[in-house]
């Protein structure tokens, strides 16, 4: 299904469906999606998808169902993602390790489960007998070869063309999206196919993806900034998606060069790994194609920044945004470099105001709440109708985070405003603190935190990782000689790692729940 424009004359994408339809038309020949030694032209990825959509129509699932994807960095499952997309269902991408008791409960929420993933994980979930239900769970393993076409003499249902399923509406629920839980319980954010074309238009813009772009993607398609800035911002351009199965700095490497990859999508982690890596290359070569370095998923520290420069001599631009609203702000090449710009300018089609606590916009360079309008915008929690009321103020997206725009027009992150912890009527941002934390040379990891004292007040601190022994009291007058009396920690735990999210980003929540920890690792 496509819209037309207001001109009349083009039309505009509003589904996947749309995009792979689309990009398959005008190449048919091109590769879209690059896995090692695994290659799939536009047509070939449209005809697979469409037999993956019908195969899984004759098995019961609708659009009133529910599939639940394992998704894993493979072309397999980009197919089955897309599948899920054709036909409009309620698409649940979930951990590839999730477990029989995660499904349980997320079957409690949404009721019958069509479950797939590659066969190893569907053998690990049923007991070693995928084909057989899992109580009311429909087992599908999307690398099954003889499921995923029609051709003559293939397993699989023969469809007449006017049998096709009925294509999806732009503006129904599709996406069932968990947070990543780092600061609270995870909660289903709800996406229509509209809100992912339009993240994907809006990166292609801001960034000049184009056909001849070959986008490495080394972030779990899981999460959305893999899945839009990566997977859909591919399928909008008609663009080269190359995936590395399982990263690994090595792989990430070699892909770089041997594909010539021009758009590399990866968290802070995934920099820091790759360029100590690179580092040991004697001399260390910057990829040649490479044009374009995304970050997200965490702030990216300025040593792997600098780091990164040195190594793929290019600035990594850092992108600002939420499993909410999508990418909202960003830096481009052409801002240049330097701490001074922030998380970058909003991107095209993004809307951003900083407002007081009467809601009030404040004066550039003041200090308030973030409230966000994006083309990308979820429609609400799934089963949290409470929590999707306080997420709104006359529908601009109350993002959590202070901020401040400066009169350049660049937006700068100050710090979560429920994290701002209350000591003695004194408010104490933890970011500030773990700045002061981190400039000691043996800490390589932070987490500042509020803990309750019993007397509706707070004290602060802290959960470290330290790279050797290290006594607190040694830490605490580090901090006394940087930071202000009330904002010095009166409490500091060592640990041996911090809990983190599959993107490397710390799991704040967890670390609050595990206060005292004993240095064993989490």
């Amino acid at each position: 299904m496509a819209t037309k424009s207001g001109t009349g004359e083009a039309l505009l994408p509003v589904t996947l469906d749309d995009l792979l339809d689309s990009a398959s038309r005008a190449r048919p020949g091109a590769v879209a999606v690059r896995c090692g030694g695994q290659v799939l032209a536009y047509g070939e990825l449209h005809s697979r998808v469409r037999a993956t959509a019908r195969r899984w129509d004759s098995l019961g699932l609708t659009s009133h169902g529910t599939a639940a994807l394992l998704l894993e960095n493979t072309p397999e499952c980009v197919i089955a993602f897309l599948a899920a997309a054709r036909l409009g269902v309620r698409l649940v991408p979930l951990e590839p390790g999730t477990t029989r008791p995660q499904l349980d409960a997320l079957r409690a929420a949404t009721g019958p489960l069509f479950v797939a993933a590659h066969e190893a994980r569907l053998r690990a979930l049923g007991g070693g007998e995928v084909e057989n239900p899992l109580d009311d769970r429909v087992l599908v393993a999307v690398d099954e070869p003889a499921g995923v076409t029609d051709e003559p003499g293939r397993r699989g249902p023969a469809r007449r063309p006017d049998d096709e399923p009925r294509a999806a509406a732009p503006d129904a629920p599709f996406l069932y999206q968990y947070t990543s839980g780092s600061t609270g319980e995870p909660k289903a954010v709800v996406h229509t196919q509209r809100n992912l074309v339009n993240g994907g238009e809006t990166y292609t813009r801001a960034y000049n993806v184009g056909g001849d772009d070959r986008v490495l993607v080394a972030v779990p398609l899981l999460h959305s900034f893999g899945m839009v800035a990566g997977l859909v911002t591919a399928l909008r351009a008609g663009a080269q998606l190359v995936l590395l199965g399982r990263f690994t700095p090595a792989r990430l490497l070699s892909a770089l060069d041997e594909h010539a990859c021009t758009v590399l999508v990866a968290a802070p982690m995934a920099y820091d790994l790759t360029t100590r890596a690179a580092a040991t290359s004697r001399p260390p070569r910057p990829p040649r194609a490479l044009r374009l370095c995304l970050s997200s998923g965490a702030a990216l520290p300025p040593a792997v920044a600098q780091r990164a420069r040195e190594r793929l001599d290019m600035d990594v631009q850092q992108v600002y945004g939420c499993t909410e609203a999508g990418v909202i702000a960003a830096r481009r090449p052409e801002d240049g470099p330097g701490a001074g710009r922030g998380v970058g300018r909003p991107l095209p089609g993004v809307q951003v105001r900083v407002v007081d606590e009467h809601g009030r916009e404040v004066p550039r360079g003041e200090e308030g709440a973030l409230l966000v309008r994006t083309p990308a915008m979820f429609t609400h929690y799934l089963g949290h109708p409470e929590a999707t009321r306080r997420a709104f103020r006359d529908g601009w997206y109350a993002t959590g985070d202070v901020a401040r725009i400066d009169p350049e027009g660049h937006l700068h992150l100050v710090g979560r405003k429920d994290s701002f912890i209350n000591v003695g009527g004194k408010k104490v941002n933890p970011l500030e603190v773990e700045r002061a934390l981190l400039t000691h040379p043996s800490v390589a990891e932070a987490v500042v935190w509020g803990e309750e004292t019993g007397d509706t007040g707070e004290r602060v601190r802290a959960t470290v990782v330290a790279l050797t022994p290290l006594p607190a009291a040694e830490l605490t007058s580090h901090c006394r000689a940087r930071l202000l009396p009330h904002q010095v920690p009166t409490a500091v735990d060592f640990v041996s790692a911090l809990p983190k999210n599959s993107l490397g980003k710390i799991r704040r929540a967890a670390v609050r729940a595990a206060p005292g920890a004993d240095g064993n690792g989490w």
